[in-house]
C-alpha cells in the first residue's frame, strides 16, 4: 500500500512540475453597447462601404509547429478563429450584434491562449477598427462587461481596449488633444478590477470623423521540454523523482 502510495504521489508531482511551466491567457466581454448624447446628438457608423476596409476581425496562432488561422469581415456578424496542437490551443471569437441599429449593440467576444510543451501562441479579436462620423459637440460612449480577464505565466497577458480619437480620416493619426481610452490588463492571475469597461469621447467641434477601436488580446507561451525549471517546478520535480525511486526500491525487495 506504502509504494503504491509513494508511486501515485511521485507521478503527480511529475506531472505538476511539468505543467508549471504552461502558459494561459483568457480575456471575454459581452453586451457591448454604444450610445450617444449632448450636442447634436446623431452618430453614423458606416457598414459594408465600399470606399472602407471591413472593420471586424479574430486570428489565432501557435509557433513550434507554425499554424494560423482567421477571418475578416464588417462588423455586427460573428467570427472565429482556431488552431489546436495536443493540448495547446489559441481561438478567437466574436459573437453576432443582438441590438440592431448600429451593429455593435449586444456583442459579445473572447481571445484564448494555452501554450505548453514548448509551444507560444496568441489571439485577437478585433471587434471594431474603423472610423465612426460624430455630430457636432456630440458624445459617444461605448461601454461592456468583462466577462474574464486571467493570465498565468511568466509571460502571459491578456487584456481589452476601447480607443476613440479625433482624426483626419485621411492620415489615419489620432490627434493627442482629443483621445480617450479604456484598458484593462492581466500579466499574472486573475483581474480583480472593475467589471465594466467604458470609454467616452466628445465631438470638440462641427461634425466630423473618429477613430474607433474595440479589441481583445490573448498571449502565452511555455518554457520548452529541456528547458531549465524554475526553482519551484525544479524542487517539486526532485521530489517527484525521489519517489518514483523509492517506489521502484519497494518493488525490488
Amino acid at each position: 500500500m506504502r509504494q503504491r502510495l509513494r508511486f501515485v504521489l511521485g507521478a503527480t508531482l511529475l506531472a505538476a512540475s511539468q505543467l508549471a511551466s504552461a502558459g494561459i491567457a483568457r480575456v471575454g466581454i459581452s453586451d457591448l453597447s454604444l450610445s450617444v448624447s449632448g450636442g447634436e446628438w446623431w452618430y453614423w457608423l458606416p457598414h459594408d462601404q465600399a470606399w472602407l476596409a471591413p472593420t471586424a476581425a479574430t486570428s489565432a496562432a501557435l509557433e513550434n509547429p507554425s499554424m494560423a488561422d482567421g477571418a475578416t469581415g464588417w462588423h455586427g456578424a460573428a467570427y472565429d478563429a482556431t488552431v489546436v496542437d495536443a493540448s495547446s490551443f489559441a481561438k478567437a471569437g466574436i459573437g453576432a450584434a443582438t441590438g440592431g441599429g448600429n451593429l455593435l449593440d449586444g456583442v459579445s467576444a473572447s481571445a484564448q491562449v494555452s501554450a505548453d510543451a514548448g509551444h507560444s501562441g496568441w489571439a485577437f479579436a478585433q471587434v471594431f477598427d474603423g472610423y465612426i462620423m460624430v455630430g457636432g459637440n456630440a458624445t459617444i460612449t461605448l461601454s461592456t462587461t468583462l466577462t474574464e480577464l486571467f493570465a498565468e505565466g511568466d509571460v502571459a497577458q491578456a487584456n481589452a481596449t476601447i480607443e476613440l480619437c479625433s482624426t483626419d480620416f485621411t492620415t489615419d493619426v489620432c490627434a493627442p488633444l482629443n483621445y480617450a481610452e479604456a484598458f484593462v490588463d492581466a500579466t499574472s492571475g486573475p483581474y480583480g478590477g472593475p467589471a465594466t469597461l467604458s470609454a467616452s469621447w466628445t465631438n470638440p467641434g462641427a461634425t466630423g470623423w473618429a477613430r474607433l477601436r474595440i479589441g481583445l488580446s490573448a498571449s502565452a507561451e511555455s518554457d520548452q521540454p529541456n528547458a531549465v525549471p524554475e526553482p519551484a517546478s525544479l524542487a517539486m520535480l526532485m521530489t517527484g523523482l525521489a519517489m518514483l525511486s523509492l517506489s521502484r526500491r519497494g518493488r525490488g525487495r
